[in-house]
């Protein structure tokens, strides 16, 4: 992503609206280019930028409480912007667009936050600069998406959703490569946020986009609020599953966000290096991520068995955690993150599938309720950094990792209190 990482975007409902003619070729070939752009643009700051520049701009004994600080910030930025920019682009009765408007104007603000962020020189400037960049490209994203029902038939989105679903750890690996080409944390945000903005507009302006021509009605802050949540003892098998989405992602973004300050502080990398071991560990893992992302949920399809594929991913990935978290040199990192990078493809695909085969009969918040798993997803990104500071004081960024391994094989196990799914 969605992170520190921006929410994967779900795919909003919309009011009944005629079907939509079949997407042309330029449409599906630009709007997965567009989105890799868009996570580019935001991830570059997330996954490498931030570290350093609050390193730069504060002390040894200061600069982990800082991040967490500006991390979890914006990450609860994220969380609640995506859903609310989704719901405005719906609402918007634009004579471009209700898309457009949004892809366009979020990706410009996105872009004008990351200078903000690159010349800030106090950790105030660069809380400011990630929070509008968090604005920015959330709007954009979620308008992004939701073009996807506007413009695909029914038989062409599962293509494109899976190309999309791609987007997010080449959108990562493209934005560690142009980071680790750079000295200075202003360069690493900057050149990568121009050229994903660039793809990002460039594709705006491809496709003719839907016009509402009728004034909707007032927004209801109700509707509004139950965007965010399902009642889970009406659905208690979403309620489980949504406990072991958000478990394991605990454990994942314990060892993601503080990776370069165990480069730095535990391995005693010199700063200097730390972009490029980045961007290999960052590569390595999303190249296993797209390999399983792909099978996963094939397998699951081919066996009839959704649980155990869940358990036995997660279990990959908190065992890579614990390689990461007990290394000694770089290269045994660099192999927990392959490993990590396979749990995480398979259970990304079979974890949604689970889902689908647990929404209810006949209702129409299908939508919603993956924008609800969405927020397991990206709260843990708020929550690590605000717990992830007194456990480094009393045991290193090691303890950190394995205490995010073992809340991610608990949630690992919470999966087969599931009913009625294999």
């Amino acid at each position: 992503m969605a992170t520190f990482l921006s929410s994967t975007p779900a795919i909003p409902q919309t009011e009944p609206t005629p079907a939509p003619q079949r997407a042309t070729l330029a449409y599906m070939v630009g709007m997965p280019i567009a989105s890799t752009g868009l996570w580019m643009a935001v991830l570059a700051p997330a996954i490498v930028v931030l570290a350093i520049k609050v390193s730069e701009i504060t002390t040894p004994e200061t600069r982990a409480g800082a991040l967490s600080l500006v991390a979890g910030v914006g990450a609860i930025i994220a969380l609640l912007a995506n859903p609310l920019f989704g719901r405005l682009s719906d609402r918007t009765t634009s004579r471009f667009g209700m898309r457009k408007p949004w892809i366009v104007g979020g990706s410009l603000v996105g872009l004008g936050a990351l200078f903000i962020l690159g010349t800030a020189t106090g950790v105030p400037g660069v809380m400011i600069g990630w929070i509008l960049a968090q604005l920015g490209f959330n709007a954009a994203l979620s308008a992004l998406v939701a073009t996807l029902p506007d413009q695909a038939a029914a038989d062409q989105r599962g293509r494109i959703s899976g190309l999309v679903g791609m987007t997010l750890p080449v959108g990562l690996v493209a934005a560690t490569f142009f980071a680790q080409l750079f000295d200075s944390a202003f360069l690493m945000a900057v050149v990568p946020g121009i050229v994903g903005v660039a793809m990002a507009i460039g594709f705006a302006f491809t496709f003719k986009d839907r016009v509402l021509e009728t004034k909707p009605a007032p927004l209801d802050l109700k509707e509004i609020i139950g965007s965010f949540y399902f009642n889970p003892r009406k659905l208690p098998g979403l309620g489980w599953a949504w406990l072991t989405k958000f478990m394991v992602y605990i454990g994942y973004c314990a060892a993601r966000l503080y990776l370069p300050y165990f480069f730095t502080d535990h391995l005693q990398v010199p700063e200097a290096d730390v972009p490029n071991l980045v961007f290999r560990a960052t590569l390595i893992s999303a190249v296993g991520t797209v390999v399983t992302s792909g099978f996963g949920g094939w397998i699951s399809d081919r066996i009839g068995r959704r649980k155990a594929l869940v358990i036995a991913s997660a279990v990959i990935i908190m065992a890579g955690l614990i390689v990461i978290a007990t290394s000694t040199g770089t290269n045994q990192v660099l192999v927990g993150q392959a490993i990590v990078g396979l749990g995480l493809g398979c259970f990304g695909a079979v974890d949604v599938a689970l889902i689908a085969d647990l929404l209810p009969a006949g209702q129409g918040e299908n939508a919603k309720t993956f924008g609800v798993f969405n927020i397991a997803q990206a709260l843990p990104q708020s929550l690590v950094p605000a717990l992830a500071f007194p456990v480094i004081a009393l045991g290193g960024y090691p303890a950190l990792f394995l205490g995010g391994a073992v809340v991610g094989l608990v949630g690992a196990a919470l999966v087969t209190r599931i009913k009625g799914v294999k």
